[in-house]
Formats: C-alpha cells, sequence, structure tokens
C-alpha cells in the first residue's frame, strides 16, 4: 500500500486511471459517503464539532488525489493531461462541498 501511495506522489501512475478512476469514481464515492455520515450524525444528535469531524475527514484524501493528478499530468503529458488539470480544479471544491 505504501508503494502505491509513493508512486501516485511520484506521479508514476497514468494521469487518465488517477484521474478518472481513483479521483472521478473513488474519491466521489468517499466524498458522498462522508456527506451522508456527516447528515446521519446530525439527525442523531451528534455535537456540531462531531459532524465538522466528519465532514472534513476526506480532505487529506481529497488533497492526495488532487496533487497525484498533477503529478502524473505534469509526467503523462498527453490529451488527458490538461483534462485531468482542469478536472481537478474544478472537482476539488465541489467535493468539499459534498
Amino acid at each position: 500500500m505504501l508503494a502505491t501511495v509513493k508512486s501516485h506522489l511520484a506521479g508514476e501512475m497514468p494521469v487518465k486511471r488517477v484521474f478518472l478512476y481513483d479521483m472521478l469514481l473513488v474519491g466521489t464515492l468517499v466524498n458522498i459517503a462522508t456527506g451522508f455520515t456527516t447528515l446521519a450524525a446530525v439527525a442523531l444528535g451528534a455535537s456540531s464539532s462531531v459532524a465538522t469531524a466528519i465532514f472534513l475527514s476526506p480532505q487529506p484524501y481529497n488533497i492526495f488525489l488532487c496533487l497525484s493528478v498533477w503529478r502524473s499530468a505534469s509526467r503523462d503529458v498527453s490529451g488527458w493531461s490538461e483534462i485531468a488539470r482542469i478536472g481537478t480544479v474544478i472537482w476539488y471544491p465541489l467535493m468539499f462541498v459534498v
């Protein structure tokens, strides 16, 4: 697992895989699940600090994904590079709201 994290951060993964699968699919699902968990916690009467902690918990992963996409796009110059970078700039703020 550590090798996978290192290869992502080094930009050694194909940009198409990191962008489409890791960020758009897995990252979005993680953020949606966390959003529903936050709503459930609030509905069950959890304190606002607990709800905030749940809501913000995927942010380190989101930052990791954005860095991985940008580094992969830098190393793998293709048609996907610019699309992935623009998509990252759009995706991150959307996932912060979700």
